[in-house]
């Protein structure tokens, strides 16, 4: 059978400077079959790139330019996995995709909260109830596989007679990006809402890094890899909404949102993310320092942030996220109180009340105080504690769907 080969410069579907790459013949418009999701045609009567005409396909409502179109990113991904350590090599599978963000915790013992990402690579992990610097350990996560990943002997992550929960989120694959849309170069790979973001100091007192996102970022948690310091943290609600770029957060620690004084602030450097950087202060941006972030937006049906108001009532206000939740992160704003995570994998039912706190390294906790219903278009604060719903308690919230 005949097989067609496509020659480098013969076809070009960006041909920008003559009439050289292949064409698609135009016909007639009578001749032209009816258009369908997925047709490439080629239009001559549409000036593309210097070209009297470019290549378009339909995408099932209209014509689109192949040239210059952004491919969309990868779908978003995220699922949780429960599972018993060995003390041994252990494959976890059943992630349905290859993970790029793995968060592990023991749940039946007091242990640091272990991080991992393809961006950094295996057996180097962060610890969220932690300032510590970036640590490697041979015994640590050992692959990202395509169907989750490989546990090596560490009791952190893999002791015999313990459980454990892993958060596992998609990018990219593994597979990262040069971005410089901001002043400082980042390496960058993003999925659906979500990116990792890894980039080096400058020294300078302002400064903006590329997030790879498609649109403006509402959660940006940070840490330095090559020392020790805090896991600043930015809500698009902080102060309310007002000035939020003002204020900080620390993912280790129970505070509540901090006024960052300084000209300009030293975090956010006083600046609201745009839909292609967030800028950074001299706390983020030490000369030839090491940092990497977690960058979020909502996505309808996937990702849900916001924030919301405690009435103090035992059956306490509902917050729509348009998706039943299966993870729940909620972190008190304006006094401060734990980073506390509920999903559906270890409370598989309402009330879910199962709870550990990220800036902690508590084993797993179960109280009245913790209850929250995950319903089918939003979750319901059902208790009165002040981790929750204290009465005009602002609080910010991270829901996904698995």
């Amino acid at each position: 059978m005949a097989t067609t080969k496509v020659i480098p410069d013969v076809l070009d579907l960006n041909e920008a400077t003559s009439e050289s790459g292949l064409k698609i013949p135009s016909g007639t418009e009578l001749n032209r079959p009816t258009a369908a999701a997925g047709q490439i045609r080629n239009n001559t009567n549409e000036t593309s790139e210097g070209s009297a005409s470019c290549e378009e396909y339909y995408n099932g409502t209209s014509w689109q330019k192949i040239n210059n179109v952004t491919p969309p990113p990868p779908a978003f991904g995220f699922k949780i996995m429960l599972y018993s350590g060995n003390s041994s090599t252990q494959a976890i599978t059943g992630v349905g995709f290859k993970p790029d963000w793995v968060w592990i915790k023991e749940r039946d013992k007091t242990e640091n909260h272990n991080l991992y990402d393809t961006s950094r690579g295996v057996l180097k992990f962060i610890t969220s109830n932690s300032t510590n610097a970036e640590n490697t350990g041979p015994q640590r996560l050992q692959s990202f596989d395509s169907d989750g990943f490989t546990l090596g002997s560490d009791n952190e992550i893999n002791d015999s007679g313990s459980i454990y929960v892993a958060w596992c989120w998609k990018a990219n694959g593994g597979t990262t990006e040069s971005n410089t849309n901001g002043g400082i170069t980042s390496t960058v790979q993003a999925s659906e809402g979500f990116s990792i973001v890894r980039w080096t100091g400058t020294g300078s007192t302002s400064n903006t890094v590329g997030h790879g996102l498609a649109s403006v970022p509402e959660l940006i948690i940070t840490k330095r890899l090559d020392g020790a310091n805090d896991w600043y943290t930015w809500h698009k609600d902080l102060n309310s909404g007002t000035n939020s770029a003002d204020y900080f957060l620390k993912l280790n620690s129970s505070d509540g949102e901090t006024l960052n004084s300084g000209s300009p602030p030293s975090v956010w450097a006083g600046t609201e993310p745009t839909s292609t950087v967030f800028s950074v202060g001299s706390t983020l941006s030490g000369s030839s320092e090491e940092y990497i972030a977690y960058c979020f937006h909502s996505v309808t049906g996937k990702i849900a942030t916001g924030a919301y108001v405690g009435d103090g009532n035992s059956s306490g206000p509902t917050i729509s996220t348009g998706f039943e939740p299966d993870y729940l992160l909620v972190h008190r704003l304006d006094t401060g109180d734990g980073w506390r995570i509920l999903d559906s994998a270890r409370s598989t039912s309402n009330p879910r009340n199962d709870y550990l706190d990220a800036n902690l390294t508590a084993a797993e906790g179960t109280s009245v105080f913790s209850n929250v219903d995950f319903n089918s278009t939003d979750f319901q604060i059902m208790n009165l504690g002040s981790t929750y719903n204290n009465s005009g308690g602002r609080y910010m919230y991270f829901a996904i769907k698995e």
